[in-house]
């Protein structure tokens, strides 16, 4: 794919501010100017001009012109730094309490470290209105990039996410893929770990084997899981049955109510799914739940009923939580990656995005590890 125009004249411009030609203070061209010298029109040179300033290499002086803020080391043109010398990167999680957000927020803290990043965290609640919000200001406030965990409904937030795309402004997507964007994105490799988990659960003789999700339609990383549940199916020659696939009622305008980490709202949901999968005519003998929080809920709904797990009912989750080894059944799981995801991200971000090395759709799989305990053995 050829190079578009913009990218090479603010490639150029990077280039003679590394080389010196261009010294801190000195005034760029008029973008009318630059815009006869090359040859393109004035919105080509502006959003060239923008990449320089995503990457904290020039400002604007309102009556004056653009200049450059400073002279970057030999070969890291545009590492974010801005004018002041303090480099930060930002992460939005959807939830305070996220799976995971700890041990992904390590990774990431660890990598910029090492790049002399700091870290600021931030948290959307879930609400596309105020993820826009948090975008926005940091955006204006010099942040060198973003790493963002998008909140349920993302593609409300269309709008700012194909801007910072426009602007060559750096961030990455973790977990949820906006497959309509051409974005970086890191994730956990999802479909062929679920896909290792049910291919296990056959391997053990389990035939019928139930599937607890909140939505595979709406949740990008749902249904990855699904397709693996599927394809292992396929795969062991098991035709499959819809009746065993179980998804949480929900309200599609509340982001609040897919995703509620509420324990009692969760227990609902569980029991509900216990009753549905109990009533049918042939009962699975496993159900494998989409996340270690519905694959507890649903066990604590299977023992306040008596049933033994896994004798009667084994169950499964996906993400390997610090309390699933730790549960009255330990549960079998797929260990997902969760400092390794957050460590390649911001070596993405940072490495890549920033330094303009990494192409705009580059997308990382992280490879995940089955676990397998007393709730599936």
């Amino acid at each position: 794919m050829p190079v578009p125009m913009y990218k090479k004249i603010a490639d150029e411009l990077i280039d003679k501010i590394e080389k010196g030609e261009l010294r801190s203070g000195d005034k760029l061209p008029t973008e009318v100017e630059l815009g006869g010298a090359y040859g393109v029109s004035r919105i080509t040179v502006t959003h060239a001009v923008r990449i320089l300033q995503n990457r904290n290499l020039v400002y604007r002086v309102k009556g004056s012109g653009t200049f450059i803020t400073r002279r970057p080391a030999a070969g890291v043109g545009g590492d974010a730094r801005p004018a002041t010398g303090v480099s930060f990167i930002s992460v939005i999680f959807p939830q305070g309490e996220q799976n995971g957000a700890h041990e992904t927020l390590m990774g990431i803290e660890n990598e910029c470290a090492e790049g002399d990043f700091y870290v600021t965290i931030h948290n959307s609640k879930n609400k596309h209105a105020l993820e826009h919000s948090i975008i926005v200001n940091l955006r204006d406030q010099g942040c060198g990039g973003i790493i963002i965990y998008p909140c349920f409904a993302a593609h409300r937030n269309v709008d700012i996410f194909s801007e910072l795309i426009i602007r060559d402004f750096p961030f990455v997507f973790i977990d949820r893929h906006m497959d309509f964007l051409r974005a970086p994105f890191v994730a956990c490799d999802n479909e062929p770990a679920m896909r290792a988990l049910v291919a296990h659960l056959i391997e053990r003789g389990h035939t019928r084997i139930g599937f607890f999700c909140n939505s595979i339609e709406a949740v990008p990383s749902e249904h990855e899981r699904f397709k693996g549940y599927c394809e292992a199916h396929i795969d062991a020659r098991i035709p499959l049955n819809q009746g065993l696939v179980f998804r949480r009622t929900r309200n599609f305008e509340n982001p609040g109510d897919i995703l509620d980490m509420d324990e009692k709202y969760s227990q609902h949901h569980a029991d509900q799914a216990l009753s549905h999968f109990l009533g049918l005519p042939e009962r699975p003998t496993c159900v494998a739940a989409v996340n270690d929080g519905l694959a507890i809920a649903l066990m604590k709904a299977a023992i306040a009923r008596g049933i033994r797990v896994p004798t009667e009912l084994a169950i499964t989750g996906f993400d390997d939580l610090n309390i699933a080894a730790h549960l009255e059944v330990p549960l079998t799981t797929v260990r997902q990656p969760f400092q390794k995801i957050g460590s390649e991200a911001a070596r993405l971000l940072l490495l890549g995005r920033i330094k303009g090395n990494a192409p705009p759709d580059a997308e990382i799989r992280v490879p995940a590890e089955v676990v397998i305990r007393a709730s599936a053995p």
